[in-house]
């Protein structure tokens, strides 16, 4: 395997955040429609909302290697 250099490495761990970013923002919404729905509350929150809108910003930031994660949102 070729050595990466110093920029190439730097692409891939910033790829690498907003990926992890998406996936936190992701387990975020979830957490919170699971509570919600445990609480009996069916209506989208405004906490549900919120969440929602962090989801689709952070899919928005993913590299177009990772766009799949997003689909649907």
């Amino acid at each position: 395997m070729p050595k990466l250099s110093k920029e190439a490495l730097q692409e891939y761990a910033d790829e690498n955040r907003r990926l992890a970013d998406f996936r936190r923002a992701e387990a975020a919404l979830h957490e919170n429609a699971a509570k919600e729905a445990a609480a009996g509350i069916l209506d989208e929150t405004s906490e549900f909302l919120r969440l929602n809108d962090a989801v689709v910003a952070a899919g928005k930031r993913l590299p177009q290697r990772f766009r799949h994660y997003a689909k649907g949102r």
